[in-house]
């Protein structure tokens, strides 16, 4: 409690208007963006099939040997 008095102190507050923001903070909802809409599958594998062969990628790639370097140096595994 004294920890919470000396931290409204040095902010300039009374502890009671403190906890009365915090708690009004904490059951408003949280004003978020606008959802966008959901895709529909055709959607995404249009999208995807639009990236198909974006990638340029060497001849000797192994996408196996990347994905286990990634994984390593990620996870250290």
């Amino acid at each position: 409690m004294r920890a919470a008095q000396a931290y409204a102190h040095r902010h300039g507050q009374e502890l009671d208007a403190l906890v009365a923001r915090l708690l009004a903070d904490a059951v408003q909802p949280a004003a978020a963006e606008p959802a966008a809409p959901a895709l529909t599958t055709e959607q995404r594998l249009t999208i995807v099939r639009k990236l198909a062969g974006s990638l340029k990628a060497p001849a000797d790639f192994d996408y196996k040997i990347e994905l286990e370097e990634g994984l390593h140096e990620k996870y250290g595994l």
